[in-house]
């Protein structure tokens, strides 16, 4: 069974607003990823909140998401995959998917198709714009590394190191929602994105140390 923790806590400083209630397609960011989490059938989904709390939880009113609170999320993504991984730990998960709400691009298929990749692979990430980033599988043997994270350095610096890691190929999860104006431009091409994002390779694909992980991730 696989977790999936839904980052979600960021204040959105370069939105101007907060981006997990922008609406995308007459849902917000946040409820439309939840929804891709949830429809995997994976396993349980712990949505990481922090600078937008109480809005948040109302976005995700009926949902069967566990929202978690990462009491310091100004100090980096690293707190928040910490706290949306602690709950499980010393449970029956075999691995977790990171995802974040400002992907709107990325399916419920991609996010099968890495956890599928995962059965020979410690790490399995997503290649974009040339790069290694999340969404990302981890296996419960890189759980203690996951906790060991400082700051703002998310998952890259695990991604980051080479062989034990895989990818599939997801272009989508490039358009990413960082300012208003990324948020009109995706919403002209998401139309072609629901259909074009669904037919990636069935073998991961291994990472010799040749396409770097995005900093973001």
């Amino acid at each position: 069974m696989t977790g999936i923790i839904l980052l979600a806590a960021g204040e959105s400083k370069r939105f101007g607003a907060p981006k997990q209630l922008a609406e995308l397609g007459g849902k917000t960011l946040l409820r439309r990823a939840a929804e891709t989490a949830l429809e995997t059938n994976l396993g349980p989904v712990n949505v990481v909140l922090g600078a937008v709390d109480q809005p948040c939880r109302e976005a995700l009113a009926g949902m069967a998401v566990n929202p978690v609170v990462n009491p310091g999320w100004k100090e980096g993504m690293a707190g928040s995959i910490i706290a949306g991984l602690r709950p499980w730990m010393g449970g029956k998960l075999d691995g977790v998917i990171i995802l974040l709400a400002d992907q709107p691009g990325v399916t419920a298929s991609h996010l099968r198709e890495l956890q599928a990749a995962s059965l020979s692979h410690a790490i399995v990430a997503s290649r974009y714009a040339g790069q290694l980033g999340v969404p990302a599988w981890f296996s419960v043997t890189k759980f203690d590394d996951l906790l060991r994270m400082e700051g703002g350095q998310g998952a890259k610096a695990l991604i980051a190191r080479g062989p034990e890691v895989a990818w599939l190929d997801l272009p989508a999860a490039g358009l990413d929602v960082d300012t208003l104006e990324d948020l009109v431009r995706i919403s002209t091409l998401l139309g072609g994105l629901q259909s074009s994002t669904t037919d990636f390779p069935a073998k991961p694909r291994p990472n010799l140390g040749g396409i770097p992980a995005l900093a973001s991730a």
